[in-house]
């Protein structure tokens, strides 16, 4: 057989796959009106002919971008990591891709990206945005958004609900003993730090022990590891941390300062990113960030209703929490 020198078109797989030009056309734009069998049959004859469907020349034709916009505030997180591989997944089953983007937990970045995003893609996903409710709403009147663990009244959202996790969590520290329990704040603008925080806090006054809110934190792991002074300090027995990554850095600087993790004080985190790698294993909160991820494209393809949809978290028992030494 003579090598192809050209690129294969429309053409050529419709006449090796005996269908017309236009049934190829769907099985690439719209698969869901062509059968399973003629689908099949054509994408074998496509990827035989080494066809690529030219999503650039389509979406000029149909007015509709071939892409989605994920916008974060910290890519470095692995919590954002695990939910874009997730949302790749899913975005690939629908000849989609995805454009990136890092704010640097950055409000007035976020909603110059947000609208750089409206002109060149097919819909939004913005990730714990740091933006007001407003700004988020006028973004949402130009471009198709869902949000990613915030929740604004009329808006799409997928979001970890953690709460009962969360006071299950600090039901059994009590349990152990713990009687001054820390809580280790995530960045200020964040919702779900707000969340969390809240959470923790209406637990504590149930049962009726003293909950210390610990100086405010950008979120690093560098954060943590300087909280350990304050937690040393004031005599804290246990930590409940916004997330893995500053229970990390607490884990640290508590080692640093001759201290030992659970037997000096307790540890936990949240998002199940970073549990396993720190010693002893962290004891923390499923982020449940996959099923967010996928969730959240879903969402947004498929154009589902306004209303929010929570993940529910579970606790993740490992080895960073025990019972207080006696004092």
């Amino acid at each position: 057989m003579t090598p192809r020198t050209k690129p294969a078109t429309l053409k050529d797989v419709a006449k090796v796959a005996g269908v017309s030009i236009s049934t190829v056309s769907r099985v690439f734009s719209s698969p869901g009106r062509i059968s399973v069998e003629t689908s099949d049959r054509v994408r074998e004859v496509a990827r035989e002919l080494r066809f690529t469907p030219n999503v650039m020349a389509r979406s000029l034709i149909t007015g509709t971008s071939p892409n989605i916009g994920l916008v974060v505030p910290d890519i470095s997180n692995p919590y954002m990591t695990t939910l874009l591989k997730a949302a790749q997944k899913v975005s690939r089953g629908h000849q989609t891709g995805i454009f990136v983007a890092d704010t640097d937990d950055n409000a007035e970045i976020e909603r110059e990206v947000c609208e750089q995003f409206a002109q060149q893609s097919r819909g939004v996903i913005l990730c714990a945005p740091r933006m007001s409710a407003v700004h988020i709403r006028e973004i949402s009147g130009i471009v198709p958004l869902v949000l990613v663990n915030r929740i604004v009244e009329g808006i799409p959202s997928v979001y970890t609900d953690s709460r009962s996790a969360l006071r299950e969590l600090l039901d059994e520290l009590v349990e152990q003993g713990h009687r001054r329990v820390g809580y280790l704040p995530g960045p200020a603008g964040s919702w779900s730090n707000k969340q969390r925080a809240r959470t923790v806090a209406d637990r504590a006054r149930a049962l009726e022990i003293e909950l210390v809110r610990l100086d405010p934190t950008d979120g690093t792991h560098a954060d943590g590891v300087l909280a350990a002074d304050q937690v040393i300090e004031l005599g804290i027995t246990a930590v409940m941390a916004f997330d893995d990554v500053l229970a990390a850095g607490l884990v640290e600087g508590l080692r640093r300062r001759g201290k030992s993790v659970p037997e000096d004080v307790s540890v936990t985190g949240h998002d199940d990113i970073l549990s396993e790698l720190v010693h002893p294993g962290l004891t923390t909160v499923t982020g449940q960030s996959a099923q967010v991820g996928e969730l959240a494209i879903s969402r947004l393809l498929d154009a589902s209703g306004p209303e929010s949809v929570g993940v529910q978290a579970t606790v993740v028992r490992r080895h960073s929490t025990a019972a207080p030494r006696s004092r």
